[in-house]
C-alpha cells in the first residue's frame, strides 16, 4: 500500500465560472475526441501539403490550448505524466532538425502530438467513475460502427472505404482463401489490434452486470462482433494478445479477494453453453470460427519470420549507433527504406532516444502497481483487465506497422491512467468513511 503518497487527491475547488470555462469545455472536447477515435483517418479528411487533417487531429490541435492553460494536478502520477507529455512534444520538435527526411518528420510529429495531447485530455477531463463509463459506452457503440463495416468486409469479400488491395494482400488472399477485413483502417494488422484491445476493454465491462440491461445486452453484442471480427483479422500477435490477457485476467481475479470470481464463473458456464449451443444447432458458424482460427495457426508454421528478425535487429542497430539518443520523427521508417519498425517500443526508442522508452515505461509500471494495489476500490473488473492489458501490451503492439497513430492506443493509454487515478481516489473515500464512522463510533 506504499503507492499512496498522493497529495491527498482531492474534488477540484476552482470557482464555477472557471470550471464552465475551462473543465466543461474541456470535457466536452475529450468526449469528441473519443467519438473522432471511431471516424478514423480514412472515413472523414482533408489533405493539406504536409499533414492530413481529420477529426481527432483536429480536436488535438485544440486541446494544446487547454494544456497551455492548465492550472496543475492533484495526482503525482498525472502530473508526472503531463510533464512527460511536455518534454515528449519538445523533444519530438527538436529532433526534427536533425532527423534524416524533414518532411516525413513533420508529419510523424503531428501525429504524435494528436495522439499525446488526446491521452492528456483524457487524464485531465475523464476524473470520475461515471466519466470513465461514459467514455466507455462511446466506445462501445463505436465499435459497433467500426466494426460492422469490418463485417461487411468479410461476407462480401472486398474493401468497403479503400479498393485499392496491394500485392502484398493479393498474395495473403492467394495463401489463406479469404480477405481479412481493414475497414476504417490503413491495413488488417492495425484493424486487428483496435479489435484486440477493444475486446479487453469490453471484456472487463461485462464481466460484472450492470444497469441499464439494453447497454449491457448492447455491450455484449459489440464484444461479440469485436471477438469475431478479430479472428477473421488473421493477426496472430492481436489474437494471442487477446486471449493471453484474458488469462492473466483470470489468473489474476482467482487469485485474489475479489467478489468477481462468481461473477467470471458465470460468465465462463454462459460461454460453454453457448459453444455447446453452436455446435448442436449451427455447426457451420462454428466451423467457420475454428477453420479461420486453423488459419492463423498455419500462418505461424508457413510464415517465416526472418524479415521481422532483419527489422528489429536494424532497428536496434540503428539505436545502439547513436547511443540511445533519438535520430528523429519517422527515421526508424526512413532508416528501413520506408518499412515500418512493427514494434512500439523499437520505434521509440529509434526515433525519440533511451529516456522516452524509460518514462513510458516508468508509467505503465506505475500505472500497473496503482491497478494491482486497489483494484478492490472500484466494484468492475475493469481494474484487474486493464492491468492484463498492460502485460500484454508489448506483444500486440507488434502486429500493426505502427500505432502511433492509432486513436485506440492513445484512447487505452488515457483510459489506464485515468481508471488507475479514479481508483486511488475511491481508495482514499473508502479509507477516509472508515475513519469518519471510527471517529464518530469513538465518540
Amino acid at each position: 500500500m506504499g503507492e499512496v503518497t498522493l497529495n491527498r487527491i482531492e474534488p477540484d475547488t476552482t470557482h464555477e465560472e472557471e470550471k464552465l470555462k475551462t473543465w466543461d469545455w474541456g470535457f466536452i472536447l475529450t468526449i469528441l475526441s473519443v467519438g473522432s477515435v471511431f471516424l478514423g483517418s480514412l472515413l472523414v479528411k482533408i489533405d493539406l501539403s504536409f499533414f492530413q487533417l481529420y477529426p481527432l487531429r483536429f480536436f488535438g490541435f485544440v486541446g494544446v490550448f487547454f494544456i497551455l492553460i492548465n492550472k496543475g494536478w492533484n495526482d503525482p502520477l498525472l502530473s508526472f505524466n503531463s510533464r512527460f507529455i511536455a518534454v515528449f512534444l519538445l523533444l519530438g520538435l527538436i529532433s526534427v532538425v536533425w532527423a534524416p527526411d524533414k518532411i516525413l518528420a513533420i508529419k510523424e510529429i503531428g501525429i504524435l502530438q494528436t495522439g499525446l495531447t488526446f491521452t492528456w485530455l483524457i487524464t485531465r477531463y475523464v476524473n470520475t467513475e461515471d466519466r470513465l463509463n461514459l467514455v466507455i459506452s462511446i466506445w462501445i457503440f463505436g465499435a459497433i460502427f467500426v466494426n460492422l463495416i469490418g463485417l461487411w468486409e468479410v461476407l462480401n469479400q472486398q474493401f468497403l472505404l479503400v479498393t485499392e488491395i496491394g500485392s502484398k494482400t493479393e498474395r495473403a488472399i492467394e495463401r489463406i482463401g479469404f480477405l481479412a477485413p481493414r475497414s476504417i483502417f490503413n491495413n488488417q494488422n492495425n484493424y486487428a489490434f483496435f479489435n484486440a484491445i477493444t475486446s479487453i476493454v469490453l471484456l472487463g465491462k461485462i464481466i460484472k452486470k450492470y444497469q441499464p440491461t439494453k447497454l449491457y445486452i448492447i455491450n455484449c453484442f459489440s464484444l461479440s462482433l469485436s471477438i469475431f471480427i478479430l479472428i477473421c483479422s488473421y493477426s496472430r500477435a492481436a489474437i494471442a494478445g487477446f486471449s493471453l490477457c484474458f488469462a492473466l485476467f483470470f489468473i489474476f481475479t482467482f487469485l485474489s479477494t475479489s467478489k468477481l470470481k462468481v461473477n467470471l464463473a458465470n460468465l465462463a458456464i454462459l460461454g460453454v453453453i453457448a459453444f455447446l449451443g453452436l455446435a448442436l444447432f449451427e455447426p457451420a458458424i462454428l466451423d467457420a470460427i475454428t477453420s479461420k482460427l486453423y488459419l492463423v495457426v498455419e500462418k505461424n508454421h508457413q510464415t517465416k519470420e526472418e524479415g521481422r528478425s532483419v527489422l528489429y535487429s536494424t532497428t536496434l542497430n540503428y539505436a545502439l549507433e547513436n547511443l540511445g539518443i533519438g535520430m528523429g520523427p519517422g527515421s526508424s521508417v526512413h532508416n528501413l527504406n520506408g518499412l515500418p519498425p512493427h514494434s512500439y517500443f523499437l520505434q521509440l526508442l529509434v526515433e525519440y532516444g533511451i529516456l522516452i522508452v524509460i518514462g513510458q515505461l516508468y508509467i505503465l509500471f506505475r500505472v500497473y502497481k496503482r491497478l494491482s494495489s486497489y483494484h478492490f476500490a472500484v466494484q468492475n473488473a475493469m481494474p484487474m483487465m486493464l492491468r492484463a492489458s498492460i502485460i500484454v501490451f508489448p506483444l500486440l503492439s507488434v502486429g500493426p506497422s505502427s500505432i502511433f497513430g492509432e486513436g485506440v492506443f492513445w484512447l487505452w493509454l488515457g483510459l489506464i491512467l485515468a481508471y488507475s487515478s479514479v481508483t486511488v481516489r475511491e481508495y482514499l473515500k473508502t479509507i477516509d468513511s472508515l475513519q469518519m464512522k471510527l471517529h464518530i463510533h469513538n465518540s
